[in-house]
């Protein structure tokens, strides 16, 4: 349902998800902290308005939700000088480990 409202436009959020490239072997050993790391410098684009934005900080993160396919972490991020909401999401899809960095406005 989630991600069907994404879809049609009605969450206006920063969004980006990335397969390879990261250093996560597994979500056991990973922590908020290196998730947060992952973050800083991406570009994450709006998905309404195909704006592209720079994360330049993350503070206060804390882990949200761990189990054996997912781990969820939940900070301040510093984009635009504003500081909004940022969800980092390391799941693993058969095997493979996926990080979704959200922003919310």
């Amino acid at each position: 349902m989630i991600y069907g409202a994404y879809q049609q436009g009605y969450l206006d959020k920063l969004i980006g998800t990335f397969q390879g490239g990261h250093t996560f072997t597994s979500i056991e050993e990973t922590t908020c902290d290196e998730l947060k790391e992952s973050a800083i410098g991406r570009e994450l684009t709006n998905s309404l308005t195909e704006e592209v934005t720079e994360v330049m900080g993350v503070r206060n993160v804390k882990e949200i939700k761990r189990n054996e396919q997912e781990l969820v972490c939940r900070g301040e991020v510093l984009a635009q000088g504003m500081y909004e909401t940022i969800t980092i999401t390391l799941s693993d899809w058969d095997g493979d480990l996926f990080v979704q960095w959200e922003v919310s406005w």
